[in-house]
């Protein structure tokens, strides 16, 4: 009397959760508008408990994706490729390219190994060292070593700063520095370098460098090799501070075109650079554009209100168009004299017939 009850508790368990046989039909799949349900059977038949039947499978997916097709039960993964996966012609096309590839790398790193591009354009045009050839008397070893030794000691504490230099020039202040001993004979500098075979990286790495050689002429009132050096920085990778340093080595030598052409350069990569309308003020100044010069002042002046180098020069232009004496136009008189010599033996005496005045 106790077993009959056990069984069906065991037969109602084992059909929790699970679907029908009855249910894994054609006809029943095709009237079963149930996307839950119809997922839960077709999960049942893809796994084989009850049977293979791919054509019901498939007769299921069909069926499904006709009311649902974004079903998660329709998704299927891509298996990962493997070796017995690929055919002959495919795994003949690899094996090409990874030839084609080690043969190419053979190449560069032998002509990597015959010669370093970076190497040269580093050293492309080196001059010697500053005052190498410089000859210096006997008698002034001792004085010559001294004032030396004081310079190397002075860079060492305080490295130079361009910028720095540029804004004591901008405010002129008086500050002397001894200049260099200047090489004659020099070959002519290079003022662009090739850059195609660089990366990014060594384009930076050398542009800073030649900058820094522009900066060490700049500090030793070199300005004409220091415009050379910056322009090798500028065909590597512009910037606006070499632009800028460039600008007051050409107003340091007077060459207010390409003074003026530098700073308009640094005003079309960054608006309202306050130091490029300094000295471009400055180059107006010298040309005699004193309103141009004022224009530029004022501008910078918008972006730093205390900058003193703007206010003092800003001064200075005020003084010198009040001082500019107004041009008048005067007539010209002109004075043409018709003479008429004759001869008179007697005394020799030339006689002017008349006067006319404009």
């Amino acid at each position: 009397g106790t077993y009959q009850p056990r069984f069906q508790i065991w037969s109602l368990a084992s059909t929790v959760g699970k679907v029908p046989v009855e249910h894994l039909d054609y006809d029943f799949i095709e009237k079963c508008k149930d996307v839950k349900y119809l997922e839960k059977i077709l999960r049942v038949l893809r796994s084989g408990d009850e049977g293979i039947y791919p054509h019901l499978i498939k007769f299921c997916e069909s069926h499904l994706e006709k009311l649902h097709p974004r079903s998660p039960a329709l998704r299927k993964e891509n298996l990962v490729a493997t070796a017995a996966s690929l055919s002959n012609d495919e795994w003949s096309q690899i094996a090409d390219e990874l030839k084609t590839w080690q043969e190419e790398n053979k190449k560069t790193e032998t002509l990597l190994k015959q010669q370093s591009a970076f190497d040269d354009l580093v050293n492309e045009n080196m001059p010697p060292i500053r005052g190498s050839n410089h000859s210096i008397p006997l008698s002034q070893v001792n004085v010559v070593s001294t004032d030396v030794c004081k310079h190397v000691h002075v860079c060492i504490e305080q490295k130079f700063d361009v910028e720095k230099e540029c804004e004591r020039i901008d405010v002129s202040e008086v500050e002397s520095y001894p200049p260099a001993a200047r090489i004659t004979g020099d070959p002519k500098i290079k003022t662009k370098v090739d850059t195609s075979l660089l990366t990014q990286q060594e384009k930076l790495l050398l542009a800073n460098r030649e900058k820094d050689k522009g900066n060490e002429a700049f500090r030793a009132k070199d300005y004409e090799e220091a415009v050379a050096y910056y322009s090798r920085s500028l065909s590597i990778m512009p910037t606006v501070a070499t632009y800028n340093n460039r600008a007051q080595a050409h107003i340091n030598l007077k060459h207010w075109h390409s003074a003026m052409a530098d700073c308009q350069s640094v005003l079309e990569l960054e608006q309202g650079n306050v130091k490029a309308l300094l000295r471009r003020a400055t180059v107006h100044k010298h040309m005699g554009h004193f309103h141009l010069a004022t224009e530029d002042l004022r501008k910078a002046l918008m972006e730093e209100p205390q900058n003193a180098a703007a206010t003092q020069l800003l001064s200075e232009i005020e003084k010198m168009k009040e001082c500019q004496p107004e041009k008048q136009s005067k007539g010209k008189k002109i004075l043409i004299q018709e003479v008429e010599e004759k001869d008179d033996n007697r005394n020799g005496k030339t006689k002017a017939d008349g006067e006319i005045f404009f």
